[in-house]
């Protein structure tokens, strides 16, 4: 059972980096640019489209929202707990120490600023609707794999530190208990019906949902529907709007739950005509497969490439440690 839930961690940690490593080369590029410049659809590591934000790193570098999810990780292990104070004193240090960040959402980078320089909290917060707030969340659904509704309650508390909004609340408590849902693994995922199983108790796990559930129920629709990933992209929108981005991503790893190879291509390659944020659904799709199915889904040589591999590796190891002691 250890060994089993260390691959689950591990492809958790893991997961999020391929995803949104591999997922930034398209990140905001029409489908129609995608085959113009590949050819294809993207398989694996490459050099970025050159209208992505993300053009300027290469191909095994990750976004910042990565970089995020690693501080998180590391602030769980060495508090045991989640201690607000230590995670943005992380995140202070963090800031002060990179001569560039990789595209960080700017409502965030602005409040790590304020806090930096001392300005009351209150004064600096912004409300946002972008999925890249809450990404580093899915570091809590791990802390609290054992008890769904703890880690969407944990996941809010680590996502307002940074971002205020109805959309981040809620939308960090789903990433928070899918993540825990998907580690605990009660649920196979093998047949529709399960997987809409799981949507609903997703729902049932979290607490004071409004919005939250309206999408979640779009995604029990899209799954008895059986959609396509290119009319789920219609369906749901695939935007940095958490409603978009987040209800698709989930969508994604429950329609090929059983087939995570295609899965995966699928959130990294889920452009639309206007582009999409394939980096950020790829880093959700990714670290919920997973944390699944565990490490070995993925390929060896991208374990091994990927930027921060052996200390992804490293810490889920340690976070495990922690919280079975």
């Amino acid at each position: 059972m250890q060994e089993l839930l260390r691959s689950k961690f591990r492809g958790t940690a893991i997961g999020v980096a391929l995803g949104s490593s591999i997922g930034k080369a398209v990140c905001e590029v029409p489908a129609e640019s995608v085959f113009d410049y590949y050819g294809k659809p993207i398989g694996g590591f490459i050099k970025s489209h050159p209208s992505s934000p993300y053009d300027f790193l290469k191909p095994e570098e990750v976004p910042a929202e990565v970089e995020l999810f690693k501080l998180a990780l590391e602030s769980l292990i060495e508090t045991k707990n989640f201690e607000p104070y230590h995670f943005v004193s992380k995140l202070v240090k963090w800031l002060e120490e990179k001569k560039f960040h990789r595209y960080l959402n700017p409502t965030l980078l602005n409040v790590l600023r304020a806090i930096k320089e001392g300005e009351p909290p209150e004064e600096v917060y912004y409300k946002t609707s972008s999925i890249t707030a809450i990404l580093h969340t899915v570091a809590m659904g791990m802390f609290h794999y054992d008890y769904p509704t703890l880690a969407g309650e944990g996941a809010k508390l680590m996502a307002l530190i940074l971002a205020k909004g109805k959309e981040v609340e809620e939308g960090a408590q789903i990433i928070g208990v899918a993540t825990a849902l998907f580690i605990e693994g009660e649920i196979d995922l093998s047949e529709k019906e399960q997987k809409i199983a799981f949507v609903k108790e997703v729902i049932d796990s979290c607490t004071e949902l409004e919005e939250g559930q309206k999408h979640l129920n779009k995604v029990i629709q899209a799954l008895e529907k059986e959609l396509k990933p290119s009319d789920a992209i219609e369906f749901f929108g695939n935007g940095e709007y958490i409603w978009e981005s987040l209800p698709l991503a989930l969508f994604l790893s429950l329609r090929d739950m059983e087939y995570p190879q295609r899965a995966f291509l699928n959130a990294v390659n889920s452009y639309g005509k206007f582009g999409g944020a394939t980096s950020a659904i790829g880093f959700l799709v990714g670290g919920w497969l997973g944390a699944y199915w565990g490490v070995e889904i993925y390929p060896p040589e991208w374990v091994e490439k990927v930027e921060y591999s052996k200390q992804l590796l490293e810490l889920a190891d340690k976070l495990l440690n922690t919280v079975t002691e």
